[in-house]
């Protein structure tokens, strides 16, 4: 077992270029995606001085990632998943800078900043089913727990600097840079998808839809 100190297998990030280019990119948008979620808490805060409003933009960040990840996860039967990640991916690129250009212009709008996490969120939402599903398909079955143990230390470890850094960054620099700094992240993930192989659908039994969505396998 190739391992870090003896405690963490590293094969698959020696082994699979494919991996390793999903496991940095994923860890920079994880980490990216902290120093925006402290941001707009920052700004609706400021916006409103309301603890509803805050309350608000959670219902805004969760009821999307609800619907929406129902509806990827019948897309992800029946297309390309690396195809739907990267353009899910690239649609919260485009919302990131959104973000950042209404933040750094000043627009001081509650209700743009609650549509534009509302639509991140969709779009994450939309594509999570897919994501879970790329380490299965680039690493061996002997390597799949490893594989696991360090997108969860990534993912920790993000967790815990991210909050941090985000604060500082705001309030250093503002909400914007946040932003900004999540865009380039997203920009980076979007890369490390493109650079995947083809990752087909396990099933193209049934089209993607209403049935599919409330089916109960």
């Amino acid at each position: 077992m190739s391992s870090l100190g003896g405690l963490l297998d590293v094969r698959p990030l020696r082994t699979s270029a494919a991996f390793r280019r999903l496991w940095i990119s994923t860890s920079c948008s994880t980490l990216g995606h902290q120093l925006a979620v402290i941001a707009v808490l920052v700004q609706v805060w400021d916006l409103t001085d309301s603890s509803v409003a805050v309350g608000a933009l959670g219902l805004a960040q969760a009821v999307p990632m609800v619907v929406f990840g129902l509806v990827g996860g019948a897309l992800a039967d029946v297309v390309d998943r690396r195809r739907l990640v990267l353009a899910t991916t690239v649609g919260q690129v485009f919302v990131a800078a959104a973000m950042a250009a209404q933040a750094l212009a000043g627009v001081d709008s509650f209700g743009l900043v609650l549509a534009l996490v509302a639509t991140q969120c969709a779009f994450a939402g939309l594509g999570a089913a897919a994501r879970r599903t790329l380490m299965v398909a680039l690493l061996p079955d002997t390597q799949l727990s490893a594989g696991l143990a360090l997108s969860n230390l990534s993912f920790q470890v993000a967790m815990l600097v991210g909050p941090a850094l985000g604060g500082v960054v705001t309030g250093v620099w503002g909400p914007g840079i946040c932003y900004a700094a999540d865009a380039g992240s997203l920009v980076i993930d979007a890369y490390g998808v493109l650079r995947l192989p083809t990752v087909r659908p396990s099933s193209t039994r049934e089209r993607p839809g209403p049935k599919a969505i409330g089916r109960d396998d």
